[in-house]
């Protein structure tokens, strides 16, 4: 496992300096496992540019920063990571044939704590696809992710930071130790504005099925996909 080599510090929802950007986005870009604070959780991510840069056949390594997400959290490599984007327009690189129910759930709530199961486009490699050929999205509200993906000029590959099965941090003295050991680099910025995983969506044949309720509530997604509706039988 390697030691954790770098800490940066920032507050609140502020945005890092930008040189924490450019440094943090630096050793992504070279294979780095970093730990993240979203507005949600505290996550473990990696440049997606790097773990398709570090792939053997369908998988990286073991000693890449992706595969060490797994060994951290003790974590099945069979399952998958979701991605953090920079906004809606990644919905067309990263996915096809994309509901419309998906497009205005992302229009209305990102950035923000909504991830969406979408299609995947040629663009994910195979071994970041799910069984079902599918990927996970968000678009963060996070200042320091979004400036670290600006920097970074790719997605990041980002899961909750915690051992499988224990509760997700929502702040950075929240992260158990061995994890906080097993990264090369990692941002502080306290408690995270949401102390919750973000609401997971996927829709099908014009239904929107919650996968997972969180930060944002099925109240809040259902609306949105009610005003879709009125707005549709309404007319132009």
């Amino acid at each position: 496992m390697a030691s954790m080599r770098r800490v940066y510090r920032t507050w609140g929802n502020a945005a890092p300096h930008p040189l924490v950007a450019r440094d943090v986005a630096a050793m992504l870009r070279a294979g780095s496992l970093a730990l993240l604070p979203t507005e949600t959780v505290y996550g473990l991510g990696v440049a997606v540019s790097a773990a398709e840069a570090a792939a053997q056949g369908d998988m990286p390594g073991p000693e890449s920063g992706y595969r060490r997400i797994f060994s951290l959290k003790c974590r099945e490599l069979t399952q998958t990571v979701p991605w953090l984007v920079s906004g809606p327009e990644a919905l067309d690189e990263y996915g096809e044939s994309v509901a419309p129910e998906i497009r205005a759930l992302t229009s209305a709530l990102w950035p923000g704590a909504l991830t969406v199961v979408v299609p995947a486009s040629h663009r994910v490699p195979a071994f970041m696809r799910a069984g079902d050929g599918t990927v996970a999205l968000r678009a963060s509200a996070s200042p320091v992710i979004q400036a670290i993906i600006r920097s970074c000029g790719c997605p990041l590959a980002v899961t909750s930071a915690n051992t499988h099965g224990a509760p997700a941090p929502a702040s950075f003295d929240d992260v158990e130790r061995r994890v906080l050991a097993g990264v090369d680099v990692a941002v502080d910025a306290g408690t995270t504005r949401c102390r919750d995983a973000s609401t997971i969506v996927a829709a099908c044949d014009g239904k929107v099925s919650i996968l997972r309720e969180g930060a944002l509530s099925a109240g809040q997604v259902l609306s949105v996909i009610s005003d879709m509706t009125q707005i549709s039988e309404g007319g132009c």
